[in-house]
């Protein structure tokens, strides 16, 4: 069962580096295939960190934004399993038995929990809500995959949303009863918001977001008010 990793990127060269190291080694062992999806507004080196790694499928997307970036790796992509993942994200090293696996037991979509590159109480605090599924389960960064059937039929991700976009994908996994289920094999991901940023402003900023996004607040409108209260780009 092939596995397409799709990471849809914006001036994350160093990361890259780091991740696409990582996920050759694995696709030594396993059926994976790594594609790389640019942004058109891209100024960094990515294109020439891609170049290092034999078994990574650059692409220059056509349109700008992480669903476009996703979709373009996604209609590319050869896999029965579509995995979409952040340039600053981690996956664990038994990803892919861990998917296949989930996904051999009838699960169509899913999602990694995940815990943080940098130790706090607080912060392991919202790693911990990552394991259990709820109302604010599966975006972010959670790593989400799908069945290439699925993702089809659900037409990708929705391009309008500049940001939230993850939450409705899986707003729309649940609303067609897909079967997906929680990874508990954590990802790593990056702590650097909190780093610049309270644990509290940063909590306190996505919370109030997500219930905009809820009450059915414009994408662009969104992507506004975040970056405005966070100044993170999105």
């Amino acid at each position: 069962m092939m596995l397409s990793i799709i990471i849809p990127v914006y001036n994350e060269q160093e990361n890259l580096v780091k991740r696409l190291s990582f996920l050759c080694e694995q696709a030594n062992k396993f059926s994976i295939e790594i594609i790389v999806s640019n942004s058109p507004e891209t100024t960094d080196e990515s294109a020439k960190v891609c170049k290092n790694f034999d078994k990574v499928k650059y692409l220059q997307s056509e349109k700008k934004g992480r669903a476009a970036q996703m979709n373009f790796g996604a209609n590319k992509a050869k896999g029965d399993i579509l995995l979409f993942l952040h340039a600053d994200n981690q996956l664990p090293e038994d990803f892919y038995n861990e998917v296949t696996n989930a996904v051999n037991k009838g699960n169509k979509a899913g999602f990694f929990a995940y815990k943080f590159d940098k130790e706090t109480f607080l912060l392991n605090v919202n790693s911990r809500f990552t394991t259990k599924d709820g109302l604010f389960a599966g975006g972010g960064d959670q790593c989400q995959f799908f069945t290439k059937e699925v993702f089809k039929a659900l037409k990708g991700y929705n391009e309008t949303f500049c940001i939230m976009e993850d939450f409705e994908m899986i707003d729309k996994v649940r609303k067609h009863k897909i079967p997906y289920t929680i990874i508990q094999s954590k990802a790593i991901v990056s702590a650097r918001k909190y780093e610049h940023n309270s644990w509290l402003k940063v909590n306190a900023i996505n919370g109030y977001v997500f219930l905009l996004y809820k009450l059915g607040v414009n994408p662009l409108k969104l992507r506004k008010t975040y970056k405005s209260l966070l100044r993170e780009s999105v």
